[in-house]
């Protein structure tokens, strides 16, 4: 089972809701990312967070009083994202898109979002930051990733945490075999896909992999 967990950022173009939602996935909001979701005239599923951003008329349209609440307190050591990531993870999903994660005013919220594919708890999953036709994802140690796209298509590996060891890569205009990408080194920014499949491989450490499509220039 797929979950798509609506973030309260930037509201996702009409590209991601087309491309990544489908009438069987689980819907989670992450507290604002509700509304998000409700605009689009889909109906949430589970509802997680402190309940502070999603206010107003929306909380009480008949799709969102049909959704399951989960709401924690204000004082809290976790993001209402961080939540929604753990909700997804302690049930029965392989597979977590995340929409609406960047964007917004809070560059601390971004940061975090984007750190939170490295929680524990997601390990085994495929977990995806998705913005604006933009893929990311977080391989870990001992962890590969085949890429589908179409030549020309930009892939950037960096870092994180530390350097990156034995990063091996297939279909790329700039090969890697068993390199060390260096933390705090923008080495592996801007790599191109030769063909319509990629694949890219991590002995060890944290590798972020981000897909960018040529239909985005």
């Amino acid at each position: 089972m797929r979950a798509i967990i609506v973030a309260s950022g930037e509201a996702p173009g009409d590209r991601d809701w087309a491309r990544w939602v489908q009438a069987e996935d689980l819907i989670i909001g992450a507290d604002g990312g509700a509304a998000h979701a409700l605009a689009r005239g889909l109906a949430p599923d589970v509802i997680v967070g402190d309940m502070d951003s999603f206010t107003g008329p929306q909380r009480d349209l008949p799709a969102a009083q049909r959704a399951r609440i989960v709401q924690h307190p204000r004082a809290k050591d976790e993001t209402d994202l961080e939540l929604a990531l753990a909700y997804a993870a302690q049930h029965d999903v392989d597979e977590i898109v995340v929409l609406g994660a960047l964007g917004g005013s809070r560059l601390d919220h971004m940061l975090s979002n984007v750190l939170l594919l490295a929680m524990p708890s997601l390990r085994g999953r495929r977990v995806l930051i998705v913005h604006g036709g933009q893929e990311a994802m977080l391989l870990r140690s001992g962890e590969a990733v085949t890429l589908a796209g179409s030549p020309g298509d930009l892939i950037s590996l960096l870092p994180l945490g530390g350097d990156a060891r034995g990063v091996t890569t297939a279909g790329l205009a700039w090969p890697l075999a068993r390199d060390t990408l260096r933390f705090g080194q923008s080495r592996g920014v801007s790599n191109e896909m030769s063909g319509t499949e990629a694949r890219v491989e991590l002995e060890e450490g944290y590798l972020w992999v981000v897909h960018g499509t040529t239909e985005d220039e």
